[in-house]
């Protein structure tokens, strides 16, 4: 028999022997072998195809929005903004230094004269209530305007709530202090006593009232931390206050901490919440047994609010917006936006949202656009791009299980 001409060595395992051959150099050769003219293109092509489909759901992944301008004068500023029935709002707008009331119906807008300045507005549905400087306080029904005559000339209305048009909570500075009230116009004793708070270092700064109109989250500010050197008023300081219509607030310091203060306050429809707290550095959940507990999976933002889905919206820089839905979930999208676009607060009117930026200018986003396909493409991208995914995956695992690395 002739001898063979395979480079072989003799007493040497079957694995060392080399490709010429024909055996295994390795745990991946059988991988690496090529069983079909086309093989290793069209896994190039699948891989890309995969690729570029994740870069397109992130990439279309953007909330709809429209820019609204109102007729105001150019350089005004909004103040506070609250809407009532028929999309009709009421407007503290800042114009040449000087705060004035406006009413706004699509594109009419009509000044309301006031006494003093106006601070703060809040809307019942029908009817707003309006406090400012010099103890402003009133109600506002149409056009017309009636003076609740509850305050001293001294105060200054900081943050209100209007239950109705003649009652809600409402927090003043008086004199060196800043008190949280309630208050009844109808009775006799209209305005309750202040809420007590023991620490001096803290200071309120506004609100947000239950729609039962008996629970309040109130945040604020505090000394405490302050330089000596150079004192600022800084802090996360959150109460939870309780209170019926013409008595007293109760009020539960829940946290008291450094870091930036809290621009805004929502309550939550969620019976394990009462509600949020959102400053630029964090998101902070406000539990029904009080305590409170930084959301890790988002940061915070400049602006937030609560649309009529209960769901929690929080306004960042660059555009963005997270989205934390009611069963906990956290969407991060890119927001259609202007140039530039820095947003200052929110307000929402039903499914609307209205984000306030560079003073006068509103950025509408209707938030049923979140689970709308229609608008929203990409929700369903998502879909046919899973399910070829999935499909492939399945295709490849049957092969694998009845052909074994025959089915490269």
């Amino acid at each position: 028999m002739a001898a063979s001409n395979r480079p072989c060595f003799k007493n040497r395992p079957l694995a060392h022997y080399c490709m010429a051959s024909g055996s295994s150099n390795g745990p991946f050769s059988a991988l690496l072998t090529e069983e079909a003219e086309g093989q290793w293109f069209s896994l190039a092509v699948f891989v890309m195809v995969m690729l570029l489909g994740a870069a397109l759901i992130n990439v279309a992944d953007v909330i709809p929005s429209g820019t609204e301008h109102h007729p105001l004068e150019e350089g005004s500023t909004i103040v506070s903004i609250a809407f009532g029935e028929e999309g009709v709002s009421l407007a503290v707008v800042e114009e040449s230094g000087t705060n004035q009331l406006f009413r706004i119906q699509g594109s009419t807008v009509t000044p309301i004269p006031l006494p003093s300045e106006p601070t703060v507005v809040s809307s019942s549905g029908t009817d707003w209530l309006v406090g400012g400087e010099s103890g402003l306080l009133v109600r506002v029904s149409g056009v017309d305007a009636t003076v609740l005559p509850l305050l001293l000339p001294e105060d200054r209305v900081l943050d209100l709530y209007a239950a109705d048009g003649s009652s809600g909570w409402i927090l003043i500075e008086r004199g060196p202090n800043v008190e949280l009230r309630t208050f009844d116009s109808r009775i006799q004793n209209s305005l309750s006593f202040a809420a007590e708070v023991d620490d001096e270092s803290l200071m309120m700064t506004g609100f947000e009232v239950s729609s039962s109109g008996d629970i309040a989250i109130v945040r604020g500010i505090s000394s405490s931390f302050s330089n000596p050197a150079s004192p600022s008023e800084v802090g996360e300081v959150l109460f939870v206050a309780s209170a019926s219509i013409g008595f007293a607030p109760e009020v539960t310091l829940v946290q008291h901490g450094m870091g930036e203060p809290y621009h805004s306050v929502h309550i939550s429809d969620d019976s394990s919440l009462i509600g949020f707290a959102v400053s630029k550095e964090h998101t902070t959940l406000i539990g029904s047994d009080l305590s409170v507990s930084t959301l890790s999976e988002t940061g915070g933002g400049l602006a937030s609010i609560i649309d009529s889905e209960g769901r929690l919206w929080v306004f960042g820089e660059d555009s963005t917006a997270s989205v934390l839905s009611t069963d906990g979930s956290i969407q991060t999208l890119s927001v259609e936006s202007p140039e530039n676009f820095l947003p200052e607060s929110a307000i929402s009117d039903a499914e609307i949202i209205q984000v306030i930026h560079d003073g006068g200018h509103l950025l509408v986003i209707d938030s049923s656009s979140l689970t709308d396909p229609i608008r929203r493409p990409s929700l369903l991208f998502d879909g046919l791009f899973l399910a070829i995914a999935a499909g492939a995956c399945l295709v490849l695992v049957r092969n694998f299980q009845v052909m074994g690395f025959d089915a490269w």
